[in-house]
């Protein structure tokens, strides 16, 4: 048993029944998963063309909404056509075609969903990732009732019950939507015309929401990958990145997808003052997430003389509190590329070294020369 232990978390294989989504999957769900954890989020790999979710609001919380290519090693190659709401009147929102590697943020209050996977190569999955900056997700949906006035719903995990035995939590197995969905497959195209189902009734109140012309007033929340080009042989080039409030105002994330192709050392001992950090290892294809063929080391202390080192063998995540020394990573084997995900959840990433008796600041933030 080592001393931070509590703060390295093997990701497990959730097995669902979700249509269109690629089983297993990985989640890292919070506090659920991790005390103290501020991050709950998703990798989702999708196969087929399908609907999702109506409009809601996060009343704290920002989240990001991640569309990119499933296999990380062909980041930007998307073939996908997806539509996403976005706007302040659940009754008024502005669609987003999104047909490249893409990054929604959501802030507070704003209306978002649904999301419409419109089309979809099956030889070319996407990954869309929910990431919600706490440690248990919730969000408020709005209603209009049979008198005509609006009420708003709380609902989050732990409190949902099973749409088809109500005596059960809500285990997000995704059974009651796979039902729906499959029953509309099955019926005749003349009857799919009028069918109130997900794919058809339902979506059509927001595409004539989408009829009016954009105001413009949320692209700034909609960020295109920009493709990273860089000459580090350890990462594969381009490779994709969102590093906060370089990219985007007021964001409150910063982080990269390295996929490591050899074995090798990357970064060096340091920590972070005032923000915790996440370390994310995963396998380079999120539709086959659970392939993971290397061993890491990583080390962790409470300063630069006294370090545990810690053995990764599969999916993980590692919680880098504030003030906690970290690094380096060591990539000791890798039998195929995975993906190392720096996880920093702030909008400007910055870290301290200890070099030559003094505590050195360096960050991006910093003035350019």
């Amino acid at each position: 048993m080592g001393k931070y232990d509590d703060l390295i978390f093997t990701i497990p294989q959730e097995h669902h029944s979700w249509y269109g989504f690629v089983a297993p999957r990985g989640f890292f769900r919070g506090t659920t998963m991790m005390e103290k954890a501020h991050v709950y989020m998703d990798w989702t790999a999708v196969n087929k063309p399908l609907p999702m979710e109506v409009p809601h609001t996060h009343h704290c919380a920002d989240e990001y909404l991640v569309f990119t290519n499933a296999d990380m090693t062909n980041f930007f190659e998307f073939d996908a056509e997806i539509d996403v709401w976005l706007g302040e009147d659940a009754e008024n929102m502005e669609m987003f075609t999104i047909t490249q590697p893409t990054i929604i943020r959501v802030p507070p209050k704003l209306y978002h969903c649904p999301v419409n996977f419109r089309r979809i190569n099956p030889e070319k999955p996407i990954v869309f990732s929910a990431v919600y900056l706490d440690g248990d997700w919730s969000k408020i949906n709005r209603r209009v009732n049979e008198q005509g006035r609006e009420e708003f719903t709380y609902d989050g995990a732990g409190i949902r019950r099973c749409v088809m035995d109500r005596s059960k939590e809500c285990i997000y197995c995704g059974k009651c939507f796979s039902k729906a969905m499959k029953d509309f497959d099955e019926k005749k195209p003349e009857e799919k015309k009028d069918a109130p189902a997900p794919q058809q009734n339902l979506l059509a109140p927001y595409y004539e929401m989408a009829k009016k012309p954009r105001t413009g007033k949320y692209d700034k929340y909609v960020y295109p990958y920009k493709p990273d080009v860089h000459t580090d042989s350890r990462f594969l080039s381009p490779r994709g990145g969102f590093r906060g409030q370089e990219e985007m105002e007021e964001s409150r994330l910063w982080y990269l997808y390295n996929i490591v192709q050899k074995e090798c050392t990357i970064g060096e001992v340091h920590m972070h003052h005032a923000v915790e950090e996440y370390l994310f290892f995963t396998g380079a294809d999120i539709s086959k997430f659970f392939e993971f063929d290397a061993e890491i080391e990583i080390s962790l202390g409470p300063d630069p003389e006294h370090l545990e080192t810690y053995t990764i063998t599969e999916p993980t995540v590692v919680r880098v509190p504030a003030g906690l020394w970290h690094g380096p990573v060591v990539i000791k084997r890798l039998g195929a590329p995975i993906n190392f995900e720096p996880f920093y959840p702030n909008g400007s990433y910055g870290k301290i070294v200890y070099r030559d008796g003094q505590y050195i600041y360096d960050g991006r933030d910093l003035p350019k020369k």
